[in-house]
């Protein structure tokens, strides 16, 4: 772990080279990094535009926002959450504690996507673990298969054992990853060869033998650091692989814990190709030295919701959440004894409260069968009018045809130096709806997890709505 002056702006809310894929103690995880390594990430990751991750900002203080010129599905933006699990770990909580709470959790969250290490199939080894995940295959979920390279000094998966693999997951892989942050700072005139020439291994492997199966080949997650030792994959990737942990800051931060810049670093690695975000996600460990900062638990609540939303709207395939549950029960000031949306006692999270209730939100609803199709309402007939800065949104097209428009505000509402959340900031929108309806549904998420609804009345179709830093979602019926 490393560590450096928290007030050093150049490193404020940065999120430094740390191994979640695996709990501590099963992958390597201590290194001494050389600073100047340490600036040249922080440079790669800051080092692009913002471009098409906000929602359009104005310089003038009003304005009128046409919303729904895209309409994006509700489903889709369901499919592509997911969170990372741990089925491996033998006397873990994923082990102890599977059937009672991990399937348990993952159903009632109704998550379907996951991402899991896997490892070449040995008798009496792996057989609990690919069981494990035909169980999560059985309700429906899709896997992103972590398979670690030679630079890994505790476990390696040889791309000839894919095949194999993916018959004993049931077929449900959809993206095939290399290695989890490969520790190229270790031996960087060893292991940037190792991992170029098992990521290549990988998409032969895939290609060749598991043609028509539609897997997707991501690339390793190289961090910080490591980036810059990291041989061009471009021809061997799809996607691009990344961990943009947003630190102690707001997920639309402009700071280090930017996303496009996470983006922009991979690109002279993996060419100019879709990204997926297979870990990002906060801690609540409040005591932390670590250079990682916290926020707590009811920021936490607060920022994941938008934290998803804005990782869809900026293009990410997909988002998996580091983790489902935490891994550790170690002292407070352990971060990795508080990723979980469930603590390591297994109690639900605020945070895992309000992931629930977004994704419940915008799933289809599950009505008879053979329910026919209602009128859709038309996205394109809806706007706001005001001062649109820092306003985030898109609409969002519901399975029963409903349109679901959620804003926000993305606004800091963490003090990291005190350690204590801001007041959230409320600004008032005007509301125009084409179809002059008398009233819409207003969903608003709390730091507690929970969603209040409220009708708020229009008149002849206007009206106005008050957004803050906390997720409003609004729901124009069919």
């Amino acid at each position: 772990m490393l560590s450096f002056d928290p007030s050093d702006a150049t490193f404020q809310g940065a999120v430094i080279g740390v191994d979640r894929a695996c709990p501590r103690g099963t992958a390597a995880s201590t290194m001494t990094f050389d600073r100047r390594l340490i600036l040249q990430g922080l440079a790669a990751t800051t080092a692009a535009t913002a471009a098409g991750l906000s929602a359009g900002l104005s310089d003038t203080p009003e304005d009128r926002r046409i919303h729904g010129d895209v309409s994006w599905q509700a489903a889709d933006f369901v499919g592509r959450i997911g969170v990372n699990v741990h089925l491996a770990q033998k006397g873990t909580v994923y082990d102890t504690y599977f059937e009672s709470s991990i399937l348990r959790a993952i159903e009632d969250l109704s998550v379907k996507q996951i991402r899991q290490g896997v490892y070449t199939p040995t008798p009496g080894v792996t057989d609990v673990l690919y069981a494990r995940m035909r169980d999560l295959a059985r309700l429906g979920c899709r896997f992103s298969a972590v398979c670690n390279d030679p630079s890994d000094r505790y476990v390696t998966t040889p791309p000839s054992a894919l095949p194999r693999i993916y018959e004993l997951c049931g077929g449900a892989i959809d993206i095939v990853e290399g290695g989890n942050e490969p520790a190229l700072l270790a031996d960087p005139a060893r292991n940037p060869t190792l991992s170029w020439l098992h990521q290549r291994a990988l998409h032969e492997t895939v290609r060749r033998d598991l043609s028509g199966t539609g897997i997707a080949v991501a690339s390793p997650s190289y961090v910080q650091g490591n980036i810059a030792l990291a041989r061009p994959l471009a021809g061997f990737v799809e996607r691009s692989n990344l961990h943009p942990y947003p630190g102690m800051e707001h997920p639309e931060t402009a700071g280090p814990g930017r996303l496009g810049g996470f983006r922009e670093a991979m690109r002279p690695v993996c060419g100019p190709v879709e990204s997926i975000v297979t870990e990002t996600g906060y801690h609540t460990a409040l005591a932390t030295e670590s250079a990682h900062l916290p926020v707590s638990e009811a920021i936490r609540a607060r920022y994941t919701p938008r934290l998803l939303l804005f990782a869809y709207l900026a293009g990410m395939r997909r988002t998996y959440l580091y983790e489902l549950r935490s891994s550790f029960g170690r002292a407070a000031a352990d971060p990795e004894s508080a990723f979980g949306l469930l603590t390591h006692e297994g109690e639900p999270t605020a945070t895992y409260r309000a992931v629930g209730r977004l994704i419940a939100l915008f799933a289809d609803p599950r009505g008879p069968a053979g329910t026919p199709a209602r009128e859709r309402a038309d996205p394109r007939r809806i706007a706001t009018v005001g001062d649109h800065r820092d306003v985030h949104g898109a609409c969002f097209r519901r399975g029963d045809g409903a349109v679901l428009l959620p804003l926000w505000l993305g606004l800091s509402g963490w003090d990291w130096r005190t350690k204590t959340a801001v007041t959230p900031v409320a600004r008032r929108l005007r509301l125009e709806d084409a179809d002059r309806r008398n009233a819409v549904t207003a969903h608003r998420f709390d730091d507690a997890g929970g969603v209040r609804a409220e009708a708020v009345a229009l008149h002849e179709g206007i009206g106005t709505i008050e957004i803050s830093d906390r997720l409003t979602v609004l729901e124009f019926a069919a």
